[in-house]
């Protein structure tokens, strides 16, 4: 007689080293690549919740259908081994499919921290969704479409997913190639995040920082150290790349073995770049640079001219604005042909005689300062910065030297939905872009919710070298107590005279660039490129 066979139980769920402490965004990544390494099994992670001191769970499981993740959440768990922990006998707090590790993180951080369960579908839609009652967050929930430090690549599942300190950007890039793939490679990276789009293997659209197309391509090969994620299927209808990825690949290699090699010299922007001999002729100049790989001339004589021995890297650039691709090769050459060194300190030099030499107190122009500043933020309040912008176009009425306005928008990334910063992490933030800028620029509030940056003497490149590296000053490391992943930056930039010769024009041009910032993949926005 037939007997039909016995089913087989199911396999016993992966269990992760118990945690004294609420899980950290590490740790749920962790569950979720487990979990699609062994689809079908669930993963369970027991911690201790400090505030409450009792064991909670979060466990979840890959379908082997490749549906998204399904996470359950034990408020109320008993690690007994002779217990099921079964839904009927153990019920979840809740239950939800997704594969976005930071909403998770979100929402298990939120009820451990004393938020009420019942709340978790609302918190789970909200930040889903991006949506917030607050109608005055409406315009911050836009710039959480391109949040740089990750949470774009948290919105689907990853398919594939690595370090690049165990596979190199020309190497997976080629892999996508040659398998063909269709779908978005996410990469971050210690610069900031970057996406690449591609279809049956051939990038179509790519973005990097500010640059757009084969550029950005090339900027992502440079790239030493980060993460990266791809996902299938995620299509665009943006069309930047012309070059195939070959003769790209050919193009960037040279670049990141020149970024390797500066780096055991220990080049960064804030590097100062000091001359090996003071008083080179142009002709010994010459002499010494012909032993170096064959660069264009000009342009290396160019760079060595803005070296003053005072300035770090990120001055020089923004003096004489060149892309990567140019200035990276000339400053290998110079180091190369022992024509300038790099150093963490600027050469010595007679300083100046400061006001106070002059019988001046400086408390009283700081008074007189703090008048002008928001108490608050201690930054330029709205109305005055407009004076300052209007005073500049006059300067650039009588002079015609130009200069550029960056405005931009920060929001963090709350379980109740998009947020402006608090105020203490607006004036850590506004302490490390006045590190970067210089003392002449103006940093100041803009209408409600929004910043200004007001650049003399700059055209609208350097103002992007700017940009870019704020950024990456604000994404590098947590802002106070918040992780800079949560952090979304959106940047407009405008100047005089290239976008436009009417101040109106000019405040309009920057927010219109701002709010494309907002609306798309990139943080940095050029007016210029929305006009062409």
């Amino acid at each position: 007689m037939y007997r039909p066979p016995k089913p087989q139980p199911p396999p016993p769920p992966i269990r992760m080293p118990t945690l004294g402490t609420i899980p950290s965004y590490e740790h749920v990544a962790q569950m979720l690549a487990q979990a699609q390494q062994a689809r079908g099994r669930i993963v369970e992670l027991v911690f201790i919740n400090p505030n409450q001191h009792h064991e909670k769970m979060l466990s979840v499981r890959c379908p082997a259908d490749d549906s998204d993740p399904i996470w359950f959440f034990y408020s109320q768990f008993r690690d007994d081994p002779n217990a099921l922990n079964s839904p009927e006998q153990n019920p979840p707090a809740w239950s939800y499919q997704s594969p976005d590790v930071a909403l998770i993180h979100n929402i298990v951080t939120r009820e451990c921290m004393g938020g009420p369960v019942e709340e978790s579908a609302q918190q789970i839609t909200t930040l889903s969704g991006f949506r917030s009652n607050n109608s005055g967050a409406d315009s911050l929930a836009q710039a959480f479409r391109n949040a740089g430090a990750g949470l774009q690549a948290a919105q689907a599942q990853a398919s594939m997913q690595g370090d690049l300190k165990n596979i190199q950007v020309p190497k997976l890039l080629l892999s996508v190639a040659m398998h063909e793939l269709t779908g978005r490679l996410y990469i971050e990276s210690p610069q900031g995040g970057s996406e690449i789009f591609f279809e049956a293997g051939k990038p179509l659209h790519a973005n990097a920082l500010d640059s757009q197309g084969d550029m950005a391509i090339i900027e992502m090969i440079t790239w030493q150290d980060g993460r990266f994620e791809f996902h299938d299927n995620e299509r665009t209808t943006a069309r930047t790349v012309s070059q195939s990825l070959d003769v790209l690949v050919q193009q960037g290699t040279p670049l990141r073995e020149y970024v390797r090699e500066l780096n055991t010299h220990g080049l960064t922007m804030e590097s100062f770049l000091v001359r090996r001999l003071p008083n080179l002729t142009e002709a010994d100049f010459e002499r010494a640079i012909y032993g170096g790989i064959p660069l264009d001339l000009n342009m290396q004589k160019l760079l060595y001219q803005c070296i003053d021995n005072q300035s770090t890297v990120f001055d020089v650039l923004r003096r004489r604005p060149m892309a990567k691709t140019e200035w990276l090769p000339i400053i290998y050459n110079l180091v190369k042909c022992d024509l300038i060194v790099i150093s963490n300190k600027a050469a010595q030099v007679q300083q100046q005689l400061p006001l106070e030499a002059m019988g001046i107190d400086r408390a009283t122009i700081q008074a007189g300062m703090r008048s002008l500043h928001r108490p608050e933020t201690d930054l330029i309040n709205y109305p005055l910065i407009l004076h300052f912008v209007e005073q500049e176009f006059f300067r650039f009425e009588s002079s015609g030297l130009p200069f550029s306005l960056i405005v931009f928008e920060l929001a963090m990334r709350t379980p109740d939905g998009p947020q402006p910063l608090p105020i203490p992490h607006i004036r850590e933030i506004a302490k490390r872009i006045n590190l970067i800028t210089r003392k002449i620029d103006l940093l100041a509030h803009f209408e409600t919710f929004s910043f200004m940056i007001l650049l003399p003497y700059t055209n609208v490149n350097a103002a992007s070298v700017v940009a870019n590296r704020i950024t990456q000053a604000i994404l590098s490391s947590p802002v106070c107590d918040l992780d800079s992943r949560y952090i979304a930056v959106a940047m407009g930039i405008a100047g005089l005279p290239e976008d436009c010769n009417d101040i109106g024009m000019l405040l309009a041009g920057a927010k219109e660039a701002k709010k494309r910032a907002q609306q798309g993949s990139s943080p940095i926005v050029l007016l210029k490129d929305i006009q062409s």
